[in-house]
């Protein structure tokens, strides 16, 4: 069984992961600033989901405006903030009551921690096998509840 609370916020602690990582190879102070600037976003974000799943309530805290500059500057490359703002539009409907938005929110969120994971690996093999491995891998397993 998995445990979507605990794998939302695995997919937290891997957006801070490849923030920090952009920001330790920033060229320059502005581009570093709009990254730090990201993580203290995402890291309020990821204190308080269920509250900031709102878009509403992220705007009127100010996590809103330009948390996209940090993921974006000084790249071309917006994939991460596509799937960190696909993540955040579904997290609400997690523990939703009807079936079909509580499967698409889980869906959405396995398949970001497996992208964000590929983002994030080292691994210079892992094009080989990261296609082959399924989301529910990258997953946080509920403790078995059998004794």
């Amino acid at each position: 069984m998995i445990d979507y609370n605990a794998t939302l916020d695995k997919f937290f602690e891997e957006t801070i992961k490849w923030l920090e990582k952009r920001a330790k190879n920033a060229k320059d102070t502005r581009i570093h600033q709009q990254v730090l600037k990201s993580i203290g976003a995402v890291r309020t974000i990821a204190a308080n989901p269920m509250k900031y799943s709102d878009y509403a309530q992220r705007v009127q805290a100010g996590l809103e405006e330009s948390v996209g500059a940090g993921f974006m500057a000084g790249t071309n490359d917006n994939n991460v903030y596509l799937i960190y703002n696909k993540v955040l539009h579904h997290m609400g409907k997690l523990n939703s009551d009807f079936d079909y938005e509580r499967e698409e929110a889980q869906k959405v969120l396995l398949n970001a921690t497996k992208a964000i994971g590929y983002k994030n690996s080292t691994n210079i093999l892992k094009d080989f096998y990261y296609p082959f491995m399924s989301s529910e891998r990258f997953a946080v397993k509920a403790p078995s509840k059998e004794k």
